[in-house]
């Protein structure tokens, strides 16, 4: 029936009489068309055709070191379009991003940004369901030939981000988000925005989005180990420790993950031969180091190097600081020396995670 229309119209031309039997054709013509399919006038124009070289998927796994600070996913893609075969690009692009900006571990989340490093257009950061480029509500970014000429690909480096101070206080896990979504419009003409990402009949749009996944694993990580001093004070020279002994103090603060298994030794000191000894010059002031306040589960180092020694005290982390009490004696009956001045020992604190 479409075939039938440009002879009709043809000889419609010729004479008055014929446009009027013509009209007359046309009419049932168009009659027809409402219960059929419809007129197909004019062809689209050509879609551009875009790939994508790069990964979809990226892991960052925290360590000791780094799980204090931020950590980042940069997602360096490159792209390039070709117009029926050629490899070309519009004058003017514009972008979009689609993401909630949470990466979950069962019912245990964290929360990220999402930065675009793309400096010809200046931006930096990036809100989800936000165009940037000049369309009306954006941030107007000004979108004058990104790509530097038709003959380069688009580099534009999608960056996913935790902030730093989150991993400690989390469980042990991996924390995913496998929907986070960038796109970007090509506009042939002018600097407008149009902000159509969804497949059109308008030539360089419909380039779809391109989905990533992040990945962040946090581990059983131990940190911030700190002590405070054991201080047995005065003792009279040359006397005999008392029934009770002497007692003191200290403590080992430890910080550990969310849900890590950790336990922690103390090292014989400097100064051990069958008992930990204090020092000051040449003479000695023996001492021992418990896990509790009666004083009858030494604290040493048996079992190091590995979680849940016999030697350790055991513990699971919390994200937070937790304090460890050292307890401290000088036995009864031992003799203190007639050496007067400061007794010292130095001990090795271990953590195992």
């Amino acid at each position: 029936m479409t075939l039938s229309i440009f002879p009709l119209l043809h000889r419609c031309r010729q004479a008055l009489i014929s446009l009027l039997t013509c009209g007359g054709i046309m009419s049932s013509l168009l009659m027809a068309s409402l219960v059929g399919a419809p007129l197909a006038l004019v062809s689209p124009p050509a879609m551009a055709t875009c790939a994508m070289a790069g990964s979809t998927s990226q892991t960052f796994t925290y360590t000791a070191a780094n799980i204090n600070n931020a950590a980042a996913l940069p997602f360096g893609n490159t792209w390039s379009c070709t117009n029926a075969g050629v490899k070309d690009n519009s004058a003017n692009i514009c972008y979009e991003s689609i993401f909630d900006g949470t990466a979950a571990n069962g019912s245990n989340t964290m929360s990220y940004t999402v930065g675009l490093n793309d400096t010809a257009n200046s931006i930096t950061s990036m809100t989800s369901s936000h165009v940037y480029g000049s369309a009306s509500g954006s941030n107007s970014n000004v979108l004058t030939n990104p790509v530097g000429g038709t003959t380069k690909s688009l580099a534009a480096t999608l960056t996913v981000t935790v902030p730093a101070g989150q991993a400690t206080g989390l469980p042990v896990g991996t924390y995913s988000d496998n929907a986070i979504q960038f796109m970007f419009d090509e506009q042939g003409n002018g600097g407008a925005c149009e902000a159509n990402f969804a497949p059109s009949t308008s030539n360089w749009d419909a380039i779809g989005p391109v989905t990533y996944t992040a990945n962040f694993v946090v581990p059983s990580v131990c940190t911030q180990v700190s002590t405070t001093t054991v201080n047995f004070g005065n003792i009279a020279a040359a006397t005999t420790v008392p029934t009770g002994g002497t007692p003191a103090t200290g403590a080992v603060a430890v910080q550990c993950n969310q849900g890590a298994p950790y336990s922690v030794y103390l090292g014989n000191g400097s100064n051990f031969t069958t008992t930990r000894r204090m020092k000051s010059g040449a003479a000695f002031l023996p001492y021992q180091l418990y896990q509790d306040s009666a004083h009858t589960i030494a604290w040493s180092a048996t079992g190091v190097g590995t979680v849940g020694g016999s030697g350790g005290v055991n513990g699971i982390g919390s994200g937070s600081n937790q304090t460890l009490t050292v307890y401290a004696l000088i036995p009864a009956g031992t003799a203190v020396p007639a050496t007067t001045g400061t007794y010292t020992d130095t001990v090795v604190v271990t953590v195992n995670y």
